[in-house]
């Protein structure tokens, strides 16, 4: 589906899919010029990314132009390191905290999917988290043939997990795995254990959307249900939402 058309269906949904629709052509156009341009040296990405994070966002570049400065100040490789971007200092009377953290989030995610080079086919198996960049997930598809997919929401990688079973404490015992579901059937997959939660869809979904960040985004009033019930969502979604309100 269009975002347009989900928006039709979804009109309490329209701002956090539009601000997703921009993140997913940020990204995708990342990933693109990453191929298409020689780069001498891995500066030259950062470039890349400030360049698309500007025209893609509407932002004049000189007035992000001097994260890269901010990068090389740091000693941190974004490239190996790309959670090192969330702690770059910004001083701003415009934005709040949580402004600038989105912000940074998103800024910081075509550098965790260029991560995901040689990892297509490792699990989550052995410690519930992203084998790429060691990431918490809060998502996962469910396959025809039953299998449980967990789904990284920041270098978007995506491998097994026990089809039962907290990908944070390990809890495999159905009676303490409480099911809620939203009127698509997306599911919330409660661990009474740990006071956490996961969301999970079916690949029919998948066929629907095409994307299951987008899934989670328009599930959003089923992590609203879920937190008001006390339960804890370990990772953010893909526009950097953890918490919703």
């Amino acid at each position: 589906m269009k975002i347009e058309e989900i928006i039709k269906e979804k009109p309490h949904l329209q701002s956090p899919l539009e601000l997703y629709e921009k993140t997913r052509n940020f990204v995708n156009q990342c990933k693109e010029d990453k191929e298409r341009v020689k780069l001498d040296s891995d500066i030259d990405l950062i470039d890349i990314v400030l360049k698309n994070f500007s025209s893609i966002f509407n932002i004049p570049f000189e007035s992000v132009s001097f994260l890269k400065d901010e990068v090389i100040k740091s000693g941190k490789d974004p490239i190996k390191e790309p959670g090192s971007l969330w702690f770059l200092p910004i001083h701003s009377e415009e934005l709040s905290k949580e402004e600038i953290e989105r912000m940074l989030f998103i800024f910081s995610k075509p550098f965790f999917v260029f991560l995901r080079k040689e990892a297509e086919q490792q699990s989550f198996m052995d410690t519930g988290k992203c084998p790429v960049c060691g990431t918490d997930s809060s998502l996962a598809m469910i396959t025809e043939n039953n299998e449980r997919i967990m789904i990284c929401p920041l270098c978007e990688h995506g491998g097994s997990f026990f089809r039962i079973g907290c990908p944070y404490c390990f809890n495999k015992d159905s009676t303490k795995i409480e099911i809620l579901l939203d009127d698509e059937e997306i599911r919330a997959e409660v661990c009474l254990e740990c006071n956490t939660y996961i969301k999970s869809f079916r690949e029919n979904h998948y066929i629907k959307y095409r994307d299951p960040f987008l899934i989670d985004l328009v599930s959003l009033p089923l992590d609203i249900v879920v937190q008001k019930r006390g339960y804890i969502r370990r990772s953010p979604n893909f526009i950097g939402l953890r918490i919703i309100e």
